[in-house]
């Protein structure tokens, strides 16, 4: 046992002066191409008091071989459902559209909401999160039937 201390640190030694690290590159090699869905637009025409109606540009995500989206809608920014908060998730087969959407019915009326999409590949593996976003850029919540919450 203790000879197989010795070589097994021998190796970790090793390894750690290598200039290479294997398991990093593997990582990064196997999420160079998780792409991010691209632009949550809130869909007004497609909304109401209680549902929401958004969209999302796919074209690179469906590129790079994404199999479903991920939506997440939360009345807490940090899409936590603690605390009275609410977390509704929902998956999404991808279309072949650039555009793909989805409309989350059953909302309470006049309450705001988070919205963000990520686009899972098989492995599975899932790309950053794209927010909702305001004309700064930054998340913003949205009252389904009225808008963006500036």
């Amino acid at each position: 046992m203790k000879h197989f201390t010795y070589m097994l640190a021998a190796l970790l030694l090793a390894a750690s002066c290598s200039s290479a690290d294997p398991v990093r590159d593997l990582l990064l090699a196997r999420t160079a191409n998780l792409s991010a869905p691209e632009e949550v637009t809130y869909d007004a025409p497609n909304s109401s008091a209680t549902v929401l109606a958004v969209y999302w540009d796919a074209t690179t995500a469906l590129e790079n071989g994404a199999v479903e989206f991920h939506i997440d809608v939360a009345t807490d920014e940090f899409f936590f459902s603690g605390d009275g908060g609410t977390l509704i998730t929902r998956e999404l087969p991808v279309s072949s559209s650039p555009n793909d959407a989805i409309m989350i019915t059953g909302l309470t009326s006049g309450q705001s909401y988070f919205i963000r999409v990520a686009a899972v590949y098989p492995g599975p593996s899932r790309s950053e999160w794209a927010y909702l976003n305001g004309a700064d850029g930054k998340p913003v919540a949205v009252i389904p039937g009225k808008g963006l919450v500036e």
